[in-house]
């Protein structure tokens, strides 16, 4: 997208808010915004135009809730293309050359697995014809929006590049006051996804105002080359800390200053607020590059951005799960067990591993499922990145479809045939590709021809997009006790590498296979490969003995900042001995921390229902399972997420984790004649004319995990409905939530009918665009932007009575 930014100066302004404009224009549920363009398509032109008028030099489609699955609600999905295109061309028809047009692409509504029940591919075919449609009705680029979840960003992204190759896209994310998506995704990995994934751009829309942006922009600038797009709200227009036209703009300075090379407005701005921005914005200059290094290595999790080469620590990547390794790992795996997965994971964490490799490679499972099971395992435990590895091309493409992220695609060779896929893969995927120097001649002792093929690989990646930070060359580890010129054919490989600029990455076991005093040997033969420029190994993470000379090795490097890695290993050293004596770092602790608790904290559903029947076992009442048990448990993951510690997917893990002990105790109470009342009874729905119900089914799982009874109507649901189901159910909470800025004020139509009906069950809300004031100046009882937040507000509300 050179031509969006050809000799602009200064920030490129993209248009407003859609819904309120549909809105004033006569929109009005259950006619879905997107209906528009069929219905009323002149509206839209006149909207769209609008915006161009005021000065806007990018217009968004009228096409946000236009994906298969959201158009489905309707009955719609079958003509999800013709919907898609047909607003499209309705955008280019208003806007002519006076403007870029933005197809909007936003989030579809479900959870993508394993945080919920969609799976990954269901989600890419969700998406799919809404960007085919978007391309063939003529937007310069598709805009993936609001996104809340790194995983459906991934979807979305697949999607545009299979169904509109060629087409750039750009994609934002949503981050709240505290900087980091919904789903536990800060700036930096969001923009290294993107730049891995071939995002033109990055950006942060709606959720939040001006003001909270500024820093989530500076850490997208300071993290990519991409432009950065911000996109904030200005509120509901009603409340009382609405931003107008002129405060909305001047606060939007901020915005340009961090590193904004686009800013708009989302939830309640008009064309006057673009006009605004116009104004104000028009002499400010876009900001130089705010990033500072290049050419390192990066790999990121949901969570997490892990860095190698250039100096950085040598990174080590957790071999541990691995079918080649003696451990239960293969008996459970035949009988889709993943107990091993998830302890290793969270071992090979805690001993200090920067990527956690994942092998499942057994000839006689199911390895397809297998992976994709392993990889969701995995990341519920740690918040690594992952390392896919696989001899089958298969398996390695369903392994980077279900990881989150930037992955290391490990491994290809570099014959012909095999790294084009390997290329193509990670290309498509956004992830790192590690080569083995292997090509059709076999495995080359020497360590030129090693090089030779390295440069071959770095050229023809460099060609098909792949830059060297997207390269991991394994120049091989061959046995010494087979040549002892191996180890320094080896390291010479190493050095050679480096001074083309590529990074590398060895397994270091095989060098003393057939030896006596493996691990000295291996240890020793590692030092000599740091030293020639190795970035990553292929480890055990647990091995203290390697850990400590890793650490040290860095020390001397300087490559260990403030020696801060050095000094955790050393006060438990004498004279090279463990002070634990050799035992592993990261095993289980023995004592303390009770089973059930961590189980919970961990979200291991199937170790909470064991470690509960095992207290059951021994004499524990079902009630003292909930009260002592689950409790307080539930109010540590709840600490934990409202500092930040976790996010969303471990709250759900937890939520679950929890919901099957309590089911266990409700049936054990059953057998016992004993029936256990619900805290209260909670009825949830989204309001009219809204779909976007992610954040209230959250809150349903949060609360039913909390002893409450949940009782939820879904999306879209009218007024009146809300009104007698919440009579019905004897409700004691309902529960509204609303994301757009033009559904809202449903909230305030049904706060408006339970009072007339003198109704004596409390009112929340929640959403987007509510504030504390707006929730107040409607009459709510409370609002919260978070699930656990609104659990206390609705214990809090009840214990009132």
């Amino acid at each position: 997208m050179k031509r969006l930014f050809a000799g602009q100066v200064s920030p490129v302004i993209l248009d407003g808010g859609m819904g309120t404009q549909l809105a004033l224009a006569g929109w009005r549920p259950p006619l879905l915004p997107e209906e528009m363009v069929l219905e009323n398509p002149d509206s839209v032109t006149a909207i769209h135009r609008a915006y161009v008028e005021a000065g806007a030099r990018i217009v968004e489609t009228d096409t946000f809730g236009g994906s298969a699955l959201k158009l489905a609600h309707r009955g719609l999905e079958g003509r999800t293309e013709e919907i898609n295109r047909r607003a499209a061309e309705l955008a280019r028809q208003a806007v002519g050359d006076r403007a870029f047009v933005a197809g909007s692409m936003g989030p579809i509504g479900r959870l993508v697995d394993p945080l919920g029940d969609l799976t990954f591919d269901e989600a890419v075919e969700a998406f799919r014809p809404q960007a085919a449609g978007l391309a063939r009705g003529g937007a310069d680029f598709l805009l993936v929006e609001t996104m809340l979840d790194l995983k459906e960003a991934q979807a979305a992204a697949v999607a545009c590049r299979e169904a509109a190759p060629g087409l750039p896209f750009a994609v934002s994310f949503t981050f709240d006051k505290d900087g980091s998506t919904v789903t536990g995704t800060p700036p930096e990995a969001a923009a290294v996804w993107a730049e891995a994934v071939g995002a033109f751009a990055v950006g942060a829309n709606c959720g939040v105002g001006p003001e909270e942006y500024v820093d989530t922009v500076h850490r997208l600038a300071a993290s990519t080359d991409l432009p950065v797009f911000v996109y904030p709200n200005a509120g509901v227009p009603s409340s009382r800390d609405y931003l107008g036209p002129e405060a909305f703009a001047g606060a939007c300075e901020a915005l340009v200053r961090a590193g904004a090379a686009v800013v708009g407005g989302c939830c309640g701005t008009t064309p006057e607020h673009t006009a605004a921005l116009v104004r104000r914005l028009g002499g400010m200059a876009i900001p130089p590059s705010l990033r500072r290094e290049r050419g390192v290595l990066r790999f990121a999790s949901r969570s997490r951005v892990v860095e190698a080469g250039q100096g950085r620590p040598l990174l080590l990547i957790g071999e541990r799960i691995n079918v080649s390794r003696k451990s239960p790992l293969r008996e459970e795996l035949r009988v889709q067990d993943y107990t091993t997965v998830r302890a290793e994971a969270r071992d090979q964490t805690a001993a200090g591993a920067g990527l956690l490799d994942v092998n499942v490679g057994l000839p006689e499972i199911d390895r397809i499922r297998a992976m994709g099971k392993a990889i969701h395992v995995a990341e519920a435990a740690s918040s690594l990145p992952l390392s896919v590895d696989s001899d089958d091309p298969t398996v390695l493409e369903r392994g980077l479809r279900e990881a989150v992220g930037v992955p290391l695609l490990n491994s290809v060779t570099a014959k012909a045939e095999a790294l084009e896929r390997g290329i193509d893969l990670a290309w498509k995927y956004g992830a790192v590709l590690a080569v083995l120097t292997i090509d059709e001649s076999g495995i080359p002792e020497r360590a030129y021809d090693r090089v030779a093929i390295a440069q071959r690989v770095l050229l023809r990646a460099s060609e098909r997009g792949l830059g060297p930070e997207r390269i991991l060359l394994d120049p091989l580890t061959l046995a010494l006790g087979a040549d002892p010129r191996n180890a320094l054919a080896t390291c010479e490989a190493l050095r050679c590498i480096r001074e083309l600029g590529g990074h590398t990455m060895l397994g270091i076991s095989n060098i003393s296979h057939g030896l006596p005093a493996r691990g000295l040997l291996n240890r020793t033969f590692l030092v000599m490969a740091m030293e020639a420029g190795l970035d990553a190994v292929l480890c055990n993470p647990l091995d203290e003995r390697l850990l400590a000379t890793v650490a040290a090795a860095d020390a001397l490097r300087g490559r260990d900042e403030g020696l801060r890695r050095y000094l955790a290993f050393a006060p438990g050293w004498s004279e090279g001995v463990p002070a634990s004596g050799g035992a592993s770092r990261g095993e289980p602790a023995k004592g303390g921390e009770q089973p059930l608790t961590r189980c919970i904290l961990e979200g291991d559903p199937a170790g909470a229902e064991a470690s509960a029947r095992a207290l059951v076992d021994r004499g524990t009442s079902p009630l003292d399972l909930v009260s002592s048990w689950v409790v307080p448990a539930l109010e540590e993951v709840g600490r934990l997420y409202e500092c930040g510690d976790t996010f969303l997917p471990q709250l759900l893990a937890s939520a679950q984790a929890a919901g099957g002990v309590c089911r266990l105790a409700e049936e054990l109470l059953a057998r016992q004649g004993v029936k256990q009342e619900p805290k209260g009874t909670v009825v949830l729905a989204t309001v009219e004319g809204d779909l976007h119900d992610l954040g209230k089914n959250v809150v349903g799982m949060v609360l039913a995990s909390h002893g409450y009874r949940v009782v939820d109507l879904g999306k879209d649901v009218p007024a009146e409905r809300i009104l007698e189901a919440a009579e019905a159910e004897r409700a004691d909470v309902v529960g509204l939530s609303a994301l757009m800025t033009s559904t809202v004020p449903q909230m305030e139509a049904v706060i408006r009918g339970a009072r007339e009906r003198g109704a004596a069950y409390r009112i929340i809300v929640g959403g987007a665009a509510v504030s504390p004031q707006y929730a107040e100046s409607i009459g709510a009882d409370g609002t919260s932007s978070d699930a656990v937040g609104a659990a206390r507000l609705v214990e809090q509300l009840l214990a009132r009575r």
